[in-house]
């Protein structure tokens, strides 16, 4: 199975899109996804889906997701010839679901492996490798995270850390650039990347902003590397912020009471 996040979310299963026509099974399977290979918790699930009250039948709707998902799934191995079935790629497992991915594909997992190259490049001197691999790996962005997707607290926290993870990237790769003199060149490319992914943080929204009316001035891109030390500290406190925001009260007493109240329970062998 391969996955792409890194703007609209696509699944795809031997070539086949996995593609539920439901907004709320898509920002199921968004979360699945977001946790591949991983057990999502059942209610996980519900505090995406209702983050302000679960509704009595949650159970219910949650199982019939499930079974969207699995018939969509099953469509998509059946054309491949596949000899796993849906109920093995969308396990239930005590406590949750856990999408397998039986080996395939993830662009936020090969972003990251790719932009670790370049941060291990750095550390070695070797700037013109760093250059590569980093832009290697923001070329993979072409939108926001899981953009098309409704995001609940869960989605909005990978969201957060994956842009997170974007924006030191971009950072890494000014400062490469910048000191191979380059700035001609980085001006032109990063106005490419920015109108793919212009993400709310100040320092990038201004930088875009400069890059659309001074053109190549090796001055935008000083003034950005100025932006970006005065609002570090700020950005450390976002990333932070969103890793808190992803702390699920799945395991409170309170958490399983609305649970077994909801009928979430049930759904442990759907």
């Amino acid at each position: 199975m391969d996955l792409k996040v890194l703007g609209g979310l696509a699944v795809h299963e031997g070539g086949v899109s996995i593609s539920p026509p439901s907004a709320a099974t898509r920002q199921v399977l968004a979360l699945l996804v977001a946790s591949a290979d991983r057990v999502v918790p059942t209610c996980a699930m519900a505090e995406e889906l209702w983050p302000e009250e679960v509704p009595e039948n949650a159970g219910q709707i949650l199982e019939t997701h499930v079974r969207q998902l699995r018939a969509t799934i099953g469509a998509a191995l059946q054309t491949e010839g596949s000899v796993r079935t849906a109920e093995e790629v969308l396990a239930w497992v005590p406590g949750g679901y856990r999408l397998g991915t039986g080996g395939g594909s993830s662009d936020a997992r090969v972003f990251e492996r790719t932009a670790g190259a370049g941060y291990r490049a750095m550390e070695t001197g070797d700037l013109d490798l760093a250059s590569r691999r980093l832009r290697e790996a923001l070329d993979l962005w072409t939108a926001a995270p899981f953009a098309g997707v409704a995001q609940g607290p869960h989605l909005r926290s990978h969201a957060a850390l994956l842009t997170g993870s974007w924006q030191r990237a971009v950072d890494r790769w000014i400062d490469v650039d910048f000191r191979l003199g380059r700035w001609r060149e980085l001006c032109a490319d990063l106005a490419q990347v920015l109108s793919r992914f212009p993400p709310p943080a100040l320092p990038y929204v201004q930088l875009k902003a400069d890059l659309d009316t001074k053109g190549h001035d090796p001055e935008v891109i000083r003034r950005h590397l100025h932006r970006r030390r005065n609002a570090l500290s700020f950005t450390a406190h976002r990333i932070v912020m969103g890793r808190q925001g992803s702390r699920s009260t799945c395991g409170s007493d309170r958490a399983l009471s609305l649970a077994a109240a909801h009928g979430i329970g049930a759904l442990q062998r759907a």
